[in-house]
C-alpha cells in the first residue's frame, strides 16, 4: 500500500447510513479541498465517509466464521481453515492493513486541515448557534479519536503478535499525516504500546462525545419548522455515530484481548483486572446491571446496541444469501453439527449432560430458545407472517427441497442447517419477482451483551471468584452471566449454579455462551486465537438426515470440512506487499 500526497477527495457517499441520517446529505460526491477546508459542514465529510467502512459488514464476518468451527461456505470448502496460507496468498484480513491507514490518513486530513483550522460548523453571528456549532466542532473531533482508535484496534486485533525474537509487537503508530518516503521507514511499535496509544486516542474521543444520541428533537412551535438548537447534533438522529458509551465499550474490548494467553504469554493478572474494570465502567455508565432485551434483529432501537451502524431498509442480500432454497435463497451460510451442539437443552444443561432433556432420536426438540431463533433446521416451519405467503416446514433430509439441489440445482446446505440468526420476520413473498422488504437491517459493531460476556470472563481470570463481587468492583460474574442466561429463559439456572463452583468449569462455560451469543460476528475465529484453542479446534461436522417410509428420521455424523492450524496461525501474517514497501516491518513468528 503507498499513501499517496494527493488532493483531498471527500466522498460522500453515505451507502447504507442514508435512510434517517442527519450526516451530511450533498449531491456533490468529489469535492477539491479548496472548497472542502472552507465548508464548515461539508468538510465534515472527511469524518462521515470513514464510517462506510465499518457498516453492514455482515458477509465479511461470515468469511471470518468459515475460518472457525462455527460454519462453512455452501459452495466450496474453506481451504485457509487447512492452513492452506502464506504471505503472499494473504488471509480474508488482508484488506485491513490497508484500509485502516488509509483511513488514519484520512482522519488526521481532517483534524490537521479542518478542526486545527478553527473552521467553524455554522457560521453565524448568533450567541445560540455559535455554541451549537463549537459543540458539533467537538463533537466531530472525538468521532474523529474513537474512529482513529478504531481503526488501530482492527490493526491491533489482526497483525498483533510475537516476533522472531519474542517481542509482544503491535502496528506502527502515526501520529500525522505521512508522506509515502516516511511511511516505507516505519516500524512497528510493541503490543503493549499500541494498546496504550488506543486508550489515549478513546480517552480524547470521550471527552468530545455525549455519551448517547437519546434526545428527541424538540420544536418550538409545530407549526414553524424551527427546532430546539440545543439538541441539534446530539439528539436520536444521530444514532450511527461513535459515542462515549462506544468509546468506553472498545476500551473494554481491547482490554480484553490484550490480557487474553496468546497477548499476555505471561499471564500478567492486572490486565484481567483493567479488562474487568472497563468492562465494569460500561456497565455502569449504561445505568447498571440491566437486563438484556429481547431478541429482535430489527429493533432499532434497541438499548443493548452500545454502537449500531445505520443502514438501509430497502435491502434484500441477507434474504437473498441467507434463505434456503424452498424461501427463494442460496442458503449460503451453513452452521456446523459442533455449533448445533453447544446450544443447550430447553433446562440450560448442556446436551452431553445427563440432567440434559436432550433427546438423539429427535434432536432439535427442547433446546435453547437462541437455537431456534438462530438456527434454520429440518422441519422448521421458518418464517411466517399474515403478509407472506404460507410455507411448509424445511426439507433438509435426503431428497428433500432444501436438501442440496433439492429445489434450486445447486444451492443448499453441506451442514443440514442454515443461518436465521440475522433475519426479520417474513413480511412480503421472496417467490415473487423482485421481491423487495422494507425491515431495518440493523448491523451491530459493539453490544451490552458482549461487555457483560466480557465482564464475567475478566472477573473469573482475574481473581477466580464467581458467586460474589471482587473488591473494587460492584458485580459478581455469576450476576452478570445470568442476566445472559436470562434472556434465553433461564430464570432458574441449576447449571449455572452448578458451574459457579468452579473457575475452570466456569470458565468453558464462559466461552460457550459466548460462542452461542455472538456467532456470526466474526468473533468466534478472534476468540479461538486469543485463547490458543484455535489449536484444538475439531473437523467441520454435518448431519445427513435420512427419512423412511414412516417419515422416521436418522441422524448421521458427518465431516464435511478438516481443520489444521499451527502455531504461527495465532498471529496472523503482515501483508507480503507491506514487507516488501518496507523491509522495517518485522513478521510475526512462523511467517
Amino acid at each position: 500500500m503507498k499513501l499517496i500526497n494527493k488532493i483531498l477527495i471527500v466522498i460522500i457517499l453515505m451507502l447504507c447510513m442514508v435512510s434517517c441520517s442527519s450526516f451530511l446529505e450533498d449531491d456533490i460526491q468529489y469535492t477539491e479541498e479548496a472548497v472542502v477546508t472552507t465548508s464548515g459542514i461539508r468538510s465534515r465529510g472527511l469524518i462521515e465517509d470513514i464510517y462506510t467502512d465499518y457498516s453492514f459488514r455482515y458477509f465479511t464476518d461470515f468469511s471470518g466464521e468459515y475460518l472457525s468451527d462455527n460454519g462453512v461456505l455452501n459452495s466450496s470448502e474453506t481451504n485457509l481453515a487447512n492452513n492452506n496460507w502464506g504471505v503472499a496468498e494473504g488471509h480474508p484480513y488482508n484488506y485491513i492493513w490497508q484500509q485502516s491507514y488509509n483511513n488514519l490518513r484520512q482522519i488526521y486530513q481532517y483534524i490537521e486541515l479542518i478542526h486545527n483550522s478553527g473552521l467553524p460548523y455554522l457560521p453565524s453571528p448568533e450567541p445560540l448557534s455559535v455554541e451549537l456549532s463549537d459543540r458539533i466542532v467537538a463533537r466531530y473531533y472525538g468521532e474523529a479519536f474513537f474512529l482513529k482508535a478504531w481503526a488501530e484496534w482492527e490493526l491491533l486485533k489482526t497483525y498483533g503478535g510475537q516476533a522472531e525474537d519474542g517481542t509482544m509487537l503491535g502496528f506502527p503508530i502515526v501520529n500525522g499525516i505521512l508522506e509515502n518516503e516516511e511511511y516505507a521507514k516505519l516500524t512497528r511499535n510493541t503490543f503493549q504500546e499500541c494498546v496504550d496509544q488506543i486508550m489515549q486516542d478513546l480517552d480524547v474521543a470521550i471527552a468530545g462525545l455525549p455519551l448517547n444520541y437519546n434526545n428527541s428533537v424538540v420544536q418550538d412551535d409545530p407549526a414553524t419548522p424551527d427546532v430546539n438548537e440545543a439538541s441539534l447534533g446530539f439528539d436520536n438522529l444521530e444514532v450511527g455515530r461513535a459515542s462515549g458509551l462506544a468509546a468506553y465499550a472498545l476500551k473494554a474490548k481491547v482490554a480484553l484481548f490484550a490480557a487474553s494467553p496468546a497477548f499476555n504469554p505471561t499471564n500478567d493478572v492486572t490486565k484481567w483486572e483493567l479488562a474487568a474494570k472497563y468492562a465494569q465502567d460500561v456497565i455502569d455508565m449504561n445505568g447498571g446491571l440491566r437486563t438484556l432485551s429481547s431478541f429482535n434483529v430489527g429493533n432499532e432501537n434497541n438499548p443493548n446496541h452500545i454502537w449500531r451502524m445505520r443502514n438501509s431498509r430497502n435491502n434484500n442480500s441477507l434474504e437473498n444469501r441467507l434463505y434456503p432454497p424452498s424461501l427463494y435463497g442460496q442458503g449460503e451460510v451453513n452452521p456446523s453439527q459442533n455449533l448445533i451442539d453447544a446450544f443447550p437443552a430447553a433446562n440450560g444443561y448442556p446436551i452431553s449432560d445427563s440432567q440434559s432433556l436432550y433427546n438423539d432420536s429427535n434432536p432439535y426438540q427442547s433446546r435453547d430458545v437462541r437455537f431456534y431463533r438462530f438456527i434454520f433446521y429440518n422441519g422448521d416451519q421458518g418464517f411466517g407472517s399474515e403478509n407472506a405467503t404460507d410455507f411448509n416446514p424445511l426439507e433438509i433430509y435426503t431428497g428433500g427441497a432444501d436438501n442440496f439441489g433439492g429445489f434450486i440445482a445447486n444451492e443448499g446446505t453441506r451442514t443440514g442447517y442454515y443461518l436465521k440468526k440475522f433475519l426479520n420476520n417474513l413480511n412480503f413473498d421472496p417467490s415473487a419477482i423482485n421481491p423487495l422488504t422494507n425491515q431495518p437491517k440493523v448491523y451491530v459493531q459493539l453490544g451490552l451483551t458482549e461487555i457483560y460476556l466480557s465482564y464475567a470472563e475478566a472477573v473469573n481470570e482475574a481473581y477466580g471468584i464467581i458467586n460474589t463481587a471482587p473488591p473494587g468492583l460492584n458485580y459478581s460474574a455469576k450476576a452478570v452471566m445470568a442476566r445472559v442466561r436470562q434472556r434465553a429463559n433461564y430464570f432458574f439456572d441449576p447449571y449455572l449454579d452448578e458451574v459457579s463452583s468452579d473457575s475452570n468449569r466456569f470458565r468453558e462455560f464462559v466461552k460457550n455462551e459466548r460462542r452461542i451469543e455472538l456467532c456470526f460476528k466474526g468473533e468466534r475465529f478472534h476468540d479461538l486465537r486469543r485463547w490458543k484453542d484455535l489449536l484444538t479446534i475439531e473437523d467441520i461436522r454435518g448431519v445427513k438426515i435420512t427419512k423412511d417410509e414412516s417419515d422416521v428420521m436418522t441422524y448421521e455424523n458427518t465431516i464435511v470440512e478438516r481443520r489444521g492450524y499451527s502455531n504461527k496461525n495465532l498471529y496472523l501474517p503482515i501483508p507480503y506487499t507491506e514487507t516488501i514497501i518496507n523491509p522495517n516491518l518485522k513478521q510475526n513468528i512462523g511467517w
